[in-house]
């Protein structure tokens, strides 16, 4: 109860809208919106082969296809990486 009265006396003293009011400092600040960056353009261009593995071909869908050591066919990822293809997925450049 005692604290109840209280409360109350201070909102008698200092008004209710003492009570409402926040003095500026005290405001909060509102992010702003940040605006959407459009994507970057997606590389088209081949990366580069690091081996000496001969192309053989592209794809259907123009993709490079190189013959490793062993004869298998790959095409390289845009990281870089490569990616196995089966042989009858390939076009070849000079007959077989």
């Amino acid at each position: 109860m005692r604290v109840l009265g209280i409360v109350l006396c201070c909102v008698v003293l200092l008004g209710a809208d003492g009570l409402a009011r926040q003095p500026d400092s005290a405001k909060v600040r509102v992010k702003k919106k940040a605006t959407a960056v459009a994507p970057a353009a997606k590389q088209t261009a081949q990366p580069t082969v690091d081996s000496s593995d001969p192309r053989v071909g592209t794809t259907p869908k123009g993709q490079v296809v190189y013959r490793g050591k062993k004869g298998a066919y790959y095409v390289l990822t845009p990281s870089g990486r490569k990616r196995y293809i089966k042989e009858a997925n390939i076009i070849f450049d000079n007959g077989k």
